[in-house]
């Protein structure tokens, strides 16, 4: 049985997974770190289970501008085979010409779940707390 601090330490990289996944345009691979009922909400769009999500990813996600996420500040609490955690995303920043614009910054808030494949997303909400243009494919 792993160690509360093994957990916390998996549940991380399962935040940077997501992270390098969507920055990647692997939308299949990180609708992977959904459980098969797992829902991502957004203030602008929602998905529940794997293949949706990664569906979604796919339609809303343009090629360009690119865009990089960063996290940090996670708080998570353990409750056996289940957890909670709160994550500051410090900004998603975009090309624009020859600089860099910040689009969003906010909180993900979370819960997780142990599986046979490690931990995984049950939910994973977007609270925008700062927001500049996303640039991305949804209706306004």
């Amino acid at each position: 049985m792993p160690t509360p601090l093994e957990d916390k330490d998996a549940i991380r990289e399962l935040f940077s997974e997501y992270c390098f996944r969507m920055d990647e345009f692997r939308f299949a691979e990180l609708g992977a770190l959904f459980t098969a009922d797992g829902e991502w909400i957004a203030p602008y769009s929602r998905a529940r289970g794997p293949a949706e999500i990664a569906a979604l990813m796919a339609r809303n996600i343009p090629a360009e501008p690119r865009r990089k996420h960063f996290i940090m500040n996670s708080l998570i609490r353990l409750d056996g085979d289940r957890a909670t955690a709160r994550t500051s995303y410090l900004v998603v920043l975009q090309a624009a010409g020859a600089g860099l614009v910040p689009s969003v910054a906010g909180t993900y808030e979370d819960v997780l779940m142990r599986t046979r494949d490690g931990w995984r997303f049950r939910e994973r909400r977007l609270v925008h707390d700062l927001r500049g243009e996303l640039g991305l494919n949804v209706e306004k």
